[in-house]
């Protein structure tokens, strides 16, 4: 049977069993759409691949958790998320974001976008945000999780990170509208 012809099922059932086969169809499959996951959380694209090798790792020695109740990519998007989570906690730490007592809203006369973007113009907006600021918009925006998960997945306060999705969407609005948005920091 060719590997195009091997469903999640039948590749996990053969992960389950050490098959190298299985796993190398299962990677073939996934990585580049996870990797491309991975330069979300991080830029720097050898650091990248170190995160999506350290998930695949956790997708094949855990893949006996996996219950089949979602799908095999939703699943192995939330360990890739966890790991890339992990590497930048062990790797930035807290450094990266900007606690919201420090911030004073950015005035502005207009709140709307002033052009249409393609899906490509939009992630190089994204991509351009402070680190801290991208990975919880990320989470918070794309995946949906809320601010009480956020702050528990990164060991920050949940006004940490309401102010870094305050924070993103005013960097993106300048920038989208070519308008001056302006943040004083405090301390």
């Amino acid at each position: 049977m060719k590997s195009a012809e091997l469903s999640d099922d039948d590749l996990v059932r053969g992960c389950r069993k050490n098959d190298r086969k299985c796993q190398e169809i299962i990677y073939r499959r996934y990585a580049k759409v996870m990797y491309n996951l991975c330069l979300i959380y991080e830029t720097d694209h050898d650091k990248a691949r170190d995160i999506l090798q350290d998930a695949f790792i956790k997708i094949f020695r855990n893949i006996n958790s996996f219950d089949r109740k979602g799908s095999l990519r939703g699943w192995m998007k939330k360990i890739i998320t966890n790991t890339a989570i992990d590497h930048y906690r062990k790797n930035y730490g807290e450094a990266q974001f900007i606690p919201i007592e420090n911030i004073v809203p950015p005035f502005s006369d207009e709140e709307t976008v002033a052009s249409i973007l393609n899906t490509k113009d939009i992630i190089s907006q994204v991509n351009r945000l402070p680190d801290g600021a991208r990975m919880i918009f990320q989470l918070h925006a794309i995946e949906g999780y809320s601010h009480k998960e956020i702050a528990n997945m990164l060991h920050i306060s949940e006004g940490t990170s309401k102010s870094q999705i305050n924070r993103a969407k005013h960097l993106l609005q300048q920038w989208i509208s070519g308008k001056s948005v302006k943040y004083r920091i405090i301390g």
